[in-house]
């Protein structure tokens, strides 16, 4: 591996107290140390890092550790989802003191207090791996219960020694939806996976059980009553009304939250470690991520998927200076965190509408204008007239065209937008993202100056109909929002997106964009790295200021760190080069193989040696049959199995069992088909 490229880095759990002041404000800080050596373009050597944050809590002794997990529950109590990174994510969001920024906003390392890694009684599994540790061990009935955290998305998958195949459970519990064909691609390659890298642990009946929780979907599945539990976490319960403590404790019966079991999620997980510590970000399932670790390990070749998606400057003749200075980004107006940060929404034009008290006087206003200056210009070549004619011409036109505005209801509103941009941006903070961004496009195309290209240009090319992609352009939907300019915009082609000196990678529904990422890092261009409370395993080898500029969740200082890029060019294009560096690397057969070792075959290794088969925990009750075992711990054959996987191909199919058609209505209602049936 090159040197300039750091290794795989999990942000190590670095939870600090924050004073509670009488106002109720927070000072969380962030362990500086992970940080200080991300400004410059040498190695860092995260092993040390996180193996001195794990031997700190590991070493602790139980009241040290029990006072540090009581600090970090009292400050996510306080906090909401978004919130809960806002204070932490400072020292991220600032411009490096060396790159022109302020050092005011720079912690002084004197300044920290130490900082804490755990809560709930668990370290963050992540940390655990990256530093080398071994897992907490778990059992069958720890793994079925952490299946109480969710409430779709997520799956047991058991090894079978005597079928010697791996069977996908489901919970009739949970229901079963569309993303839910993520969890199934997952599991189809976890179970090729864990054939292949660990052969001598799956050989028949020779070989004990194996019982891994998995999840996938854009966003964990877990319950709302979990979220909601989790905030509440070690509050006062004393200060709690009757319901709300009744509310707590039914919540905290069904959300267990000093679980051992290590679940494997397949896609966005939380970048706060002590978010449901046990979860393991593994790579999303998509053929640039997931499958073509697949076909490296299969075939040792790089998987057209992948190498077919970056488009680097050298491949499509492009370079910084022939860039437009633009932050651009097209994609589809989609949901984004629905279930962390319900409060954010669309904006309703018709309540943008309905703040202008003025609008039919702009309209009107608009129109006129636009039939004056048509006139005047007209008169302008009419050189026989004279002045006070042309005067007497020009007020017949103005009184016309107001008879015509009042009367009209199709009046164009070009000067309109500005006054929608107006009212947009006072409820600016209650919209999703990628609508921010939208909103942020038009003030700048309101405020550019004529024949000067608008800072922003970030509008959707897509939206959700019927579950399927349409274009908005032209459509029912967004027919006001596109005569009023605002939002819609064409689509572009990957090629015509990479002309465009800055990027971004707007959060979607599960916060992240999993192949926009590394699309735009590829790209020549500058990516802005959209920071939100989710993250995916590709992001933990990008190194914020060295391979991209991180921009804030509500994108209120993207305008500042564009106009920074703009201001430096050298610091700029350097680490656009980067970021475009790390993908040809990363997309190389080095950087692919590096990626499996520890995106994969790491977690994988310590979630085998973490498991107790049944045969030492139920050898008594079920003469260590897991079987026998799952029905003692569940009852009613609450587990339906979905799949079955040899695992010796990625290609081969596996035996679905249960119709496609039918799974929705098998996971919400009672099902007859129970595992140990025929397959």
């Amino acid at each position: 591996m090159p040197a300039q490229f750091p290794l795989r880095r999990r942000r190590t759990a670095l939870l600090v107290v924050l004073a509670c002041t009488a106002a109720l404000s927070f000072q969380a800080l962030l362990a500086p140390r992970l940080w200080d050596s991300a400004n410059d373009n040498s190695a860092i050597d995260y092993g040390d890092i996180i193996q001195d944050d794990a031997r700190q809590l590991l070493l602790s002794s139980p009241m040290e550790e029990m006072e540090m997990i009581d600090q970090s529950h009292r400050i996510l109590a306080t906090l909401s989802m978004e919130e809960i990174f806002v204070k932490e994510d400072e020292e991220i969001l600032s411009i490096p003191v060396e790159m022109g920024g302020s050092s005011e906003n720079r912690k002084s390392s004197e300044d920290e207090p130490s900082s804490t890694t755990a809560t709930a009684n668990i370290i963050p599994h992540a940390q655990l791996i990256d530093a080398n540790q071994p897992l907490p061990p778990y059992t069958m009935q720890d793994a079925i219960e952490s299946s109480k955290l969710y409430e779709k998305n997520f799956a047991l998958l058991v090894y079978d020694p005597d079928d010697n195949a791996f069977y996908g459970l489901y919970s009739k519990r949970h229901f079963w939806v569309t993303g839910c064909q993520k969890l199934v691609n997952s599991f189809k390659y976890l179970a090729f996976f864990l054939r292949t890298l660990f052969p001598e642990r799956f050989r028949g009946k020779k070989s004990a059980e194996l019982i891994i929780p998995i999840s996938s979907g854009d966003f964990p599945g877990i319950k709302n009553t979990c979220y909601t539990h989790f905030r509440r976490a070690s509050s006062d319960v004393s200060t709690f009304t009757p319901r709300d403590r009744k509310k707590f404790i039914a919540s905290g019966q069904d959300c267990p939250s000093d679980n051992s079991a290590p679940i494997l999620n397949f896609g966005s997980v939380f970048r706060h470690p002590n978010m449901f510590p046990t979860m393991i970000d593994m790579p999303v399932p998509t053929h640039e991520h997931l499958f073509a670790f697949g076909v490296w390990l299969s075939r040792k070749i790089i998987s057209n998927r992948l190498s077919d998606e970056l488009l680097f400057g050298e491949k499509i003749g492009l370079e910084w200076e022939d860039l437009i200075p633009q932050v651009v980004w097209r994609g589809t107006d989609f949901s984004y965190l629905s279930q962390a940060v319900p409060s954010l929404d669309k904006p309703q034009l018709e309540d943008s509408l309905t703040n202008l008290p003025p609008l039919r006087q702009l309209k009107q206003e608009d129109y006129v204008t636009e039939r004056i200056d048509k006139m005047t210009k007209k008169l302008e070549r009419k050189t026989a007239f004279g002045a006070a004619k042309k005067t007497r011409i020009l007020e017949r036109v103005r009184k016309r065209a107001l008879e015509t505005a009042v009367i009209d209801e199709q009046i164009p509103a070009t000067s309109t937008k500005a006054a929608v941009v107006e009212s947009l941006k006072e409820q600016y903070m209650h919209y999703l993202p990628r609508w921010k961004a939208a909103v942020l496009t038009a003030e700048a195309e309101v405020n550019a100056e004529p024949d000067t290209l608008p800072w922003a240009n970030m509008k959707f090319s897509t939206f959700i109909k019927d579950g399927s992609k349409a274009s908005p352009s032209g459509s029912e939907e967004y027919k006001d929002w596109e005569e009023i300019g605002i939002a819609t915009g064409g689509y572009m082609s990957p090629q015509t997106l990479s002309k465009y000196k800055y990027q971004i990678d707007l959060g979607g529904g599960g916060g992240t964009t999993w192949t926009g990422t590394i699309q735009k890092l590829a790209m020549p261009g500058l990516l802005f790295h959209h920071l939100t409370p989710t993250k995916d395993s590709i992001h933990d080898w990008m190194k914020p200021w060295v391979h991209y500029v991180p921009v804030s969740s509500d994108l209120l200082d993207l305008k500042q760190k564009f106009d920074w890029a703009e201001s430096h060019p050298v610091e700029s294009k350097q680490i656009a080069d980067e970021g475009t560096n790390l993908m040809r690397y990363l997309s190389s057969p080095e950087g692919l193989e590096a990626m499996l070792q520890q995106d994969i075959v790491e977690p994988l290794r310590r979630v085998i040696e973490a498991y107790q088969p049944v045969s030492t925990t139920h050898s008594q009750t079920s003469a260590g049959n897991w079987r026998v075992a799952i029905q003692e711990i569940v009852r009613d054959d609450e587990l339906v199995p979905m799949m079955m996987c040899r695992g010796h191909s990625l290609y081969k199919k596996c035996e679905q069992m249960l119709d496609t058609k039918d799974m929705k209505n098998t996971f919400t209602r009672e099902s007859s088909r129970t595992f140990g049936g025929s397959h």
